[in-house]
């Protein structure tokens, strides 16, 4: 479904950080998040992946610097978004 949502619009700029934090979090569960594997799994170029998380350090959403990490302020917005993208996926939204 999520897919589906993906290939229909234009990801919005919460959504990104949404999709970037899942994918440190779910690398820090097995090893150092890496910035290519974030890249790979978000379908975002270099430029644009690394201005965002840029924005997200500046945020306090990830640690972004010689090393790559989630922060809690940035593990608590995925399990909010991921409520409000429960909500719309029940709306059909």
């Amino acid at each position: 479904m999520q897919e589906e949502f993906r290939k229909l619009r234009r990801r919005e700029r919460s959504q990104i950080f949404y999709d970037i934090l899942n994918s440190i979090i779910e690398q820090e569960s097995e090893s150092h998040p890496k910035i290519t594997r974030v890249q790979n799994d978000v379908r975002l170029p270099s430029d644009r992946l690394r201005a965002h998380l840029r924005e997200m350090n500046a945020l306090e959403l990830v640690k972004y610097g010689k090393t790559l990490a989630s922060t809690e302020k940035g593990r608590a917005f995925v399990v909010e978004f991921g409520k409000v993208v429960e909500v719309l996926r029940q709306f059909g939204l």
